[in-house]
């Protein structure tokens, strides 16, 4: 009996500190780390994308956590410097992943102004034969 209520305690002391530990799971951190990059709060949406690759490492969204690490660094904060690491970590961890292509676009555009990025540029605007009409050419299908 009194081994019995020993085990009982201390299973409750145990379930207790663990309750307090304050560890969220990686669906919590990544539920707070999206409504923080709704609200535009880059450095908490940061924090919350960094405790899932500190705490869940190989968790269900670790891949896109380093994603968006990368992703808000180049992006919103601005530290290019951060963002080619961990965007150059991504690659090299999920070379096969489907953002993967986003990645290395994102590398290869650090720092470079939306206006000026190639997808976004059209060609220049050209004289019909037929009325001068000026029609506009879209590099977009």
């Amino acid at each position: 009996m009194k081994i019995s209520k020993f085990l009982l305690f201390s299973l409750f002391v145990f379930l207790f500190i663990f309750a307090c530990s304050g560890q969220k799971s990686e669906k919590e951190y990544y539920d707070l780390a999206n409504q923080n990059m709704g609200q535009e709060n880059w450095q908490e949406a940061e924090k919350y994308f960094n405790k899932i690759l500190e705490e869940y490492p190989n968790g269900v969204n670790s891949s896109k956590a380093l994603f968006m690490v990368a992703f808000i660094n180049a992006n919103y904060v601005k530290n290019l410097e951060k963002a080619k690491k961990y965007y150059t970590e991504f690659l090299e961890k999920y070379p096969n992943h489907e953002l993967a292509d986003d990645a290395k676009y994102e590398i290869d555009h650090l720092g470079q102004d939306v206006d000026d990025l190639p997808f976004l540029q059209s060609e220049p605007e050209q004289t019909t034969d037929e009325g001068n009409q000026q029609t506009k050419a879209s590099s977009m299908p």
